[in-house]
């Protein structure tokens, strides 16, 4: 069995070009993070509002104000973890 023969041509399959990488640092990340968490906070106080004037169910209004209780707990948990891992770097002798 020759190998050859069950191989597609080389000239026959496309190129496979680069492309550019989107390089995403971390200041960036947690600026887009941190905008996603205030976006969730203010719809949430937003529908606290529309709560209180009678325009939004209550179960909405609850669902809205978890999720962005628990994107801002979960962001101050990150904040915590790069703190200690900034402090043990700190720590560290050369």
């Amino acid at each position: 069995m020759r190998i050859q023969s069950e191989l597609p041509n080389i000239s026959q399959i496309s190129r496979l070009e680069a492309k550019p990488e989107i390089q995403l640092d971390f200041a960036h990340l947690m600026k887009d993070v941190l905008t996603a968490v205030n976006a969730k906070i203010q719809s949430a106080d937003q529908a606290a509002v529309l709560l209180a004037n009678g325009q939004m169910e209550i179960h909405n209004a609850v669902i809205m104000a978890e999720k962005a209780s628990l994107a801002l707990q979960l962001t101050i948990a990150i904040r915590n973890k790069v703190l200690e891992a900034y402090q043990e770097i700190m720590r560290m002798q050369v």
